[in-house]
């Protein structure tokens, strides 16, 4: 009996190994096989990094074969720091930026809900995460909100409060819309950033830093969870098709221009498309600096396990640069790529539309306020028009 106990071991660990070393193969070949092509379009050129079918885009459940496989993996991943952003005006006397001006067309897509019965549906498919997560509950603090005076001049003040700590958020849009984005970085390091469901056809947004590392070239290995907290996936975990940023992210760099979409593959062990757990959220562009906006992001300096929500008003600085947005908020590293939302409607798949990103601080104003690109006809519309928005 011992003998044979000892031989069906040794199969399984044998055969444990093959998975793992067949999965890590699998990751490795899609790496070398990963293709990118430059696509020219009317608003500007943008490079699209497309995934091997039968790698990137699967997340394997073992821990030796994907760095973000379970719960605590994910849960252990540290932010990636803000970049530092080159030619950046020092702080002096501001001049008034151009009043922009919106084209006749709308320029507003609309959000969407997910299919019936979604959350049946899935505490069906990820029970166990569920019952994790719920397990959590009574964890639920209230935390008080923060209103925080002008930091400098022309800073608008700003509430921050939790945003999916709470449990009825968790479940809930717009919030189960955002989650964390998981990726390594050329340098082999593991990070995450914020970012969004922002199309009914499976594509997020985030901040171009959180896809292409500028002098190094793509990030790999992209897995979005949706409604993340403490590294649980509520609703599944999203390998990914494709990345696309812009070339002028690539060349130049500039807040304006950090902003990237990722087309995701289909639920890893369902193959269903994200959409039809959480919806989508709306996306918006072309619209002024000054707009009431609630930016959201899983911020380190507050917490790396769940999301916080900063809600002001945007404005334009000259310090920035034309199509950069700045609001005050005290979210850091983490936040980056989360989405700055017009028409804030909790509860609702209506209104909600992603107009920026964050991408990083305000000049000299560290940890008190930040800034993303302003979502315009030359950053998201050709990013969308390629990426299949």
């Amino acid at each position: 009996m011992k003998s044979s106990f000892n031989t069906r071991t040794l199969r399984a660990t044998t055969l444990q190994r093959a998975a793992i070393a067949l999965a890590t193969a699998s990751l490795a070949a899609g790496a070398a096989h990963a293709s990118e092509k430059v696509v020219r379009t009317p608003q500007g050129d943008v490079t699209v990094l497309t995934a091997d079918a039968d790698a990137q885009r699967k997340v394997p459940d073992l821990p030796a074969a994907h760095p973000f496989a379970t719960e605590k993996q994910r849960a252990a991943v540290a932010p990636l720091p803000w970049p530092a952003i080159e030619g950046v005006r020092p702080k002096g006397d501001e001049a008034p930026l151009p009043v922009p001006r919106r084209p006749f067309l709308d320029t507003t897509t609309q959000g969407g809900s997910a299919l019936p019965f979604a959350e049946y549906q899935a505490r069906q498919q990820f029970g166990d995460a569920w019952r994790r997560i719920e397990a959590l509950e009574g964890r639920d603090v209230e935390q008080p909100a923060r209103q925080a005076a002008d930091k400098d001049g022309a800073h608008h003040p700003y509430v921050r409060y939790p945003g999916n700590y709470y449990t009825f958020q968790w479940t809930a849009a717009p919030w189960n819309k955002i989650g964390k984005l998981y990726f390594t970085t050329p340098g082999g390091g593991s990070s995450y950033c914020t970012a969004n469901v922002a199309s009914g056809n499976s594509v997020i947004v985030t901040a171009a830093h959180c896809v292409y590392s500028r002098g190094q070239g793509f990030n790999r290995n992209f897995v979005f969870v949706p409604a993340d907290r403490y590294g649980v996936a509520p609703y599944g975990r999203y390998g990914w098709q494709s990345a696309t940023v812009l070339n002028s992210w690539i060349n130049d760099g500039g807040r304006r221009w950090d902003v990237a979409a990722i087309r995701l593959a289909g639920e890893a062990s369902t193959g269903q498309p994200v959409t039809n757990y959480v919806g989508w959220l709306g996306r918006s562009w072309d619209w002024g600096y000054e707009q009431q906006t609630s930016s959201h992001g899983y911020a380190s300096n507050l917490s790396t396990q769940h999301t916080h929500i900063c809600a002001g008003r945007s404005y334009g600085s000259s310090w920035e640069g034309s199509d950069v947005l700045v609001q005050g908020c005290d979210m850091t590293y983490g936040s980056s790529g989360g989405g700055w939302l017009r028409n804030y409607t909790p509860n609702s798949h209506g209104g909600n539309h992603v107009n920026g990103v964050v991408s990083g601080p305000h000049i000299g104003d560290f940890g008190n306020s930040y800034v993303g690109p302003r979502f315009s006809s030359a950053n998201i519309v050709p990013l969308c028009n390629v990426a299949g928005c």
